[in-house]
């Protein structure tokens, strides 16, 4: 199952399902669940469907919500909040351990997520099957 590979693979969290709230119609509601959401993750094998239908639509609402919309797989899109990132996540280590980012950090990445750490790094490195983003 993806959802196992996820979680014991690459640390993501075990899906949860959001109680029904009680009113004409059972509706489970993204927004009235606590905690808030960190991250959303849509999966699906079609990735043209993926990128040429879901993604117009969940950049729009990235917008509209200051999110912001990237890719770490194929099959999945993943919903943020803007100023969740590699990049940021990276940053802040780097100043916790005294290390500079611009003159001492190296990335390794193949991803669109990584995208922005391979950037702000001294040294990015997109290994031979990265993606476009990455590689650019």
């Amino acid at each position: 199952d993806i959802v196992v590979h996820l979680h014991e693979h690459y640390g993501e969290p075990l899906p949860v399902l959001l109680p029904v709230e009680e009113t004409d119609v059972k509706v489970r509601k993204l927004s009235s669940h606590q905690p808030s959401m960190h991250k959303l993750l849509l999966m699906d094998d079609d990735t043209s469907k993926l990128t040429n239908e879901v993604r117009p639509k969940l950049e729009e609402l990235a917008l509209k919500y200051d999110a912001c919309v990237t890719q770490a797989l194929p099959t999945m899109l993943e919903l943020l909040p803007r100023d969740c990132s590699k990049a940021v996540g990276v940053q802040k280590l780097c100043e916790a351990l005294s290390i500079n980012v611009e003159g001492e950090l190296m990335a390794i990445g193949d991803a669109e997520n990584d995208a922005g750490m391979l950037e702000a790094a001294c040294i990015g490195v997109a290994v031979g099957n990265a993606c476009r983003k990455a590689r650019d």
